[in-house]
């Protein structure tokens, strides 16, 4: 069977380009398996990029505290604007009143 590769590039916030090359053979089977491997590569420089750039914020920026109580109700004021959003953009019509008689 011919040979061939899959390739990726990942470019970064400075401009800086790396690329992934998988070679594999013009299968499917082999096709997936190339892809979990450029997957599996990329993951492991992200997860680096990530811990360096985690790293980089509490070592010379300064750690940012957050309080738990303002979290925790910008958090409440979120969800009540998602469920303020939803009911309005229902496509369904307002449920029908029912009235009451008065003896």
């Amino acid at each position: 069977m011919a040979a061939c590769e899959l390739r990726g590039e990942l470019k970064y916030r400075d401009g800086e380009k790396k690329e992934f090359v998988v070679k594999t053979e013009n299968n499917l089977k082999n096709i997936l398996s190339g892809v979990q491997k450029m997957n599996a590569d990329v993951s492991a420089v992200l997860t680096e990029l990530v811990l360096r750039e985690k790293g980089s914020v509490e070592n010379g920026k300064g750690d940012i505290q957050v309080d738990d109580e303002e979290e925790d109700d910008s958090e409440e004021e979120d969800e009540k604007k998602i469920r303020d959003k939803t009911k309005a953009s229902s496509s369904e019509p307002p449920a029908k009143r029912t009235k009451t008689l008065r003896a």
